[in-house]
């Protein structure tokens, strides 16, 4: 077993952690002085540095990624080394105060406004390593996967990551990991091999197969226990990728949607698709052809050959899409792929998992879209599952697989026009369409709103409880969902 106190390197990100409900008590309760105390003398012996209300860097350091999440938290430690986030815990534990670790950002919605909390800053510990040999990619919990492609790609390797460069690496592998290359290799948790993790008291513990392997179960998709400090990921060989997308007017988003929805049972797992309605602001940025335009798309990767990729679209290619952009393409692309924005904004966003999906689904998603409640949504997409995201292809985590044949998401920014709470709405409104073919469990990283930790990790919610409890057992580490 490995156990230090002070160890060097680095902490845990955003969107992907799970709510302890038995850490009630806030630092509210903390007289002010005390506090303020405490906080000068982890200022003095942090290799980073503290920034609190009163400081003109403030709005700044609790900023999320969603530009309409309001943190309020005690103090941001934005930390600078491993022996930084074991400090904070130690104090914390000390104090009695939650601590929400935070890298990019994302997914700072379902944490809440942090009142009573220490908002851990972990975005300047973005080192990453790769063994090309080995295969693995070790990451500092800053990392992006922005950072990982950029530094796997020149060896042909890629990491199983999600649609955006910006996510952070950790975060997203603590809640499952959703990507382009999951129908062929599995969820980005199930490429956990070790990790660091700080625990509260300032303990640092290496969680694998061999050691404390209860956490390092716990750590693949259930969120874990603790700050995670660094990730070592197993990296996979593309030798020949294919991606793109198809594009139609808006006008044909039935016939092209359910041409999609009865061609997705039949493909292989080599390939992963994603089925979106969109509509493209009317800004100078955007070339003239989609300032403003409503189409609805088909991306695609392919992990093969062009010639594999057109056997496998040729019934989607018989619609005479208007654009086709399918090429070869280095695996590096597919974090561009999905046109997500490259910097934070407002908005609101949500998701569910969808048991079954066909044409009486594509009718009731597209007359939601088309009235008035959903006005908002500027993207609605639909995300193929099965193949190896499959539960029965998993491997030993807390979260194996998705079970499910679609995951939904709805994106409604936030403008002058429509304010947050007509956004979410408009979100609301969209996903609700969907209700008669949702899933009983739901995908931890596209879930906003609270939600009971059983529908997000099922029969494994007992045994989490069980580690956490061992780990942490008052609730230090804030965690992303209620229990």
């Amino acid at each position: 077993m490995s156990l230090s106190t002070d160890a060097p390197a680095l902490t845990e990100p955003e969107c992907t952690t799970v709510s302890n409900p038995r850490r009630t008590t806030l630092a509210g309760g903390i007289a002010g002085t005390a506090l303020g105390t405490a906080l000068d003398d982890l200022a003095a012996r942090l290799d980073g540095g503290i920034v609190r209300p009163a400081d003109q860097d403030w709005d700044a350091a609790r900023a999320a990624w969603q530009l309409g999440v309001d943190q309020h938290p005690v103090a941001v430690v934005l930390a600078a080394s491993e022996a930084d986030v074991a400090r904070t815990l130690r104090l914390a534990t000390r104090l009695g105060v939650r601590v929400a670790p935070q890298s990019s950002g994302h997914g700072a919605v379902a944490l809440g406004p942090l009142e009573g909390a220490i908002l851990l800053r972990t975005s300047a510990l973005s080192t990453v390593s790769v063994d090309a040999v080995a295969r693995t990619a070790t990451v500092g919990a800053g990392a992006t996967w922005g950072d990982v492609a950029d530094a796997a790609a020149p060896h042909g390797l890629a990491g199983l990551a999600g649609s955006s460069r910006t996510v952070g690496v950790v975060g997203y592998c603590l809640g499952g990991g959703l990507g382009w290359l999951g129908r062929l290799h599995g969820l980005g948790a199930g490429s956990i091999l070790s990790a660091r993790v700080a625990l509260p008291g300032g303990a640092v513990v290496i969680a694998s197969a061999s050691e404390h392997a209860d956490l390092w179960w716990a750590l693949r998709g259930g969120g874990g226990a603790g700050v995670v400090t660094e990730l070592t990921l197993r990296l996979v060989e593309v030798p020949d990728l294919t991606a793109g997308t198809l594009w139609w007017p808006r006008a044909r988003a039935a016939e092209v949607l359910k041409a999609w929805a009865r061609l997705i049972p039949v493909l292989p797992r080599e390939i992963t698709t994603v089925a979106r309605v969109l509509t493209f602001p009317d800004i100078e940025e955007l070339p003239p052809h989609l300032r403003g335009a409503q189409m609805v798309l088909v991306q695609a990767a392919v992990v093969g050959s062009a010639a594999l990729a057109d056997r496998l679209l040729a019934p989607l290619r018989g619609l005479e899409p208007v654009m086709d952009d399918i090429a070869p393409v280095s695996p590096d692309a597919l974090g561009h792929l999905a046109m997500d924005p490259p910097d934070p904004s407002a908005g609101a966003a949500e998701g569910v998992v969808l048991a079954t999906f066909g044409e009486a689904a594509v009718d009731a998603w597209l007359e939601a879209l088309d009235g008035p409640a959903c006005a908002g949504v500027v993207a609605a997409d639909l995300r193929q599952l099965g193949g190896a995201l499959s539960p029965e292809s998993g491997h030993d985590a807390a979260l194996t697989g998705l079970a499910g044949a679609v995951a939904a998401v709805a994106v409604a920014p936030v403008t002058p026009v429509a304010d947050a709470a007509a956004a979410a709405q408009a979100v609301a409104a969209a996903l609700a369409a969907l209700a008669p073919w949702a899933s009983a469990h739901q995908y931890a990283n596209f879930v906003e709103q609270p939600a009971d930790e059983e529908t997000l990790v099922g029969t494994a919610h007992d045994r989490l409880d069980t580690i956490r409890l061992s780990y942490d057992p008052d609730g230090t580490v804030l965690r992303r969902h209620g229990g």
